[in-house]
Parts: structure tokens; sequence; C-alpha cells
């Protein structure tokens, strides 16, 4: 029997008694493809898990949660398949309605975006910050804020310098003490 202890919690579990030799060929597939996810979670350890998943974790770490999530975005050999799936954030703040980002005509660093509010939304919301993470050839930028609020319907920010040439842009927003989030949007720019 192995113990666990998580979130203050002792958990019995049994130990494995496989042994490392006796992995079928499908098990060996799985466990390069989630050595591969791993690796690109852990770029996140100090960033969106911490902040984000850590809080939105029951029961299991933010790190595995955040894993969890993001599995099902990559192919059987561990690359990325399909990058509109990754989720940087998770929450239980409503997204707005008819969200849109896109590059501007006039500046190529620039991203126009533009949403509108559930009519009943609380007024606190509206003070709800615009967050983003831009990636570009598998490189990922920091979590930075846009300096947009919810209450400003539409609006538009300019793109980190790095990664340059971005390729995906992730948004979402978060409450102004950063203790509740929406889920992530991908738009490819």
């Amino acid at each position: 029997m192995v113990f666990v202890q998580l979130d203050g919690e002792t958990y019995m579990r049994v130990a494995p008694t496989r042994k490392k030799n006796s992995w079928t060929p499908k098990q060996l597939l799985h466990r390069e493809r989630f050595k591969l996810v791993n690796s690109f979670c852990t770029q996140f350890r100090s960033s969106v898990i911490t902040l984000i998943w850590n809080l939105a974790a029951k029961k299991m770490a933010g790190y595995a949660l955040f894993l969890k999530t993001n599995m099902p975005a990559f192919a059987l050999d561990g690359s990325l398949a399909d990058p509109k799936m990754l989720q940087f954030s998770t929450g239980k703040l409503p997204m707005p309605q008819q969200f849109k980002a896109e590059r501007t005509a006039l500046d190529a660093n620039s991203i126009a975006v533009s949403w509108q509010n559930d009519p009943y939304l609380d007024a606190q919301r509206l003070t709800d910050e615009l967050m983003m993470i831009v990636t570009a050839n598998g490189k990922y930028s920091y979590l930075t804020a846009t300096g947009l609020v919810r209450g400003a319907l539409n609006s538009s920010f300019e793109l980190p310098a790095q990664p340059k040439a971005a390729t995906h842009i992730y948004l979402f927003f978060a409450s102004m003490d950063k203790k509740d989030y929406t889920g992530s949007v991908c738009f490819e720019i």
C-alpha cells in the first residue's frame, strides 16, 4: 500500500506491481505521449498553473488538472495536434457573448477585440480584466494583462514583443482580485 497526502487528506492506494520492462507497445506510446505533454505543461508551472489552476483544482493538484484538461489537444505521438483545444484558464466567471479578436488592418501587432455583455451581468464583473497568452512556433508569451476591462465592450491592444509572428492568441477574463477566471478562448491571428 502507498499513502498519499493531498489537500490535507490522506489517501491509501495500492502500490504498483508492474515491472519497467513489462510495458506493452501501446503503454510505451502512452508513456511517451504523457512525457511530452508533461514537458509542455511544465513551462506554465509558475504562471497560469500557480495563479489559476491551483484555485480551480479540487481533490487534485492544479498541475494535474491543467495536464488532464490539455491532454486532448495532443496527438498520440505527443505533438500538439490542435492549438485551439489548449485551455490556459478555467473558472466560474461567464465568458462574454459574441467574443471576437482579430489583427487590425493598420498595425499587424495590434489586436482588435469586441464582445457583448449579458444585460443581467453583475456590475462588479464590468471590472474583470482581459488577459492573454500568445504563441508562435511552439513558443509562448508570459501571461499578460491587456489593460482592457469587460465593461469596455470593444477596443484594441498591442501584442507582446515575444514571440514574434504570433499565430494564436488565448484570451480570458480575470476578476480584479485574481481569484476568479473565465475559461480561455483561442483565436487564430
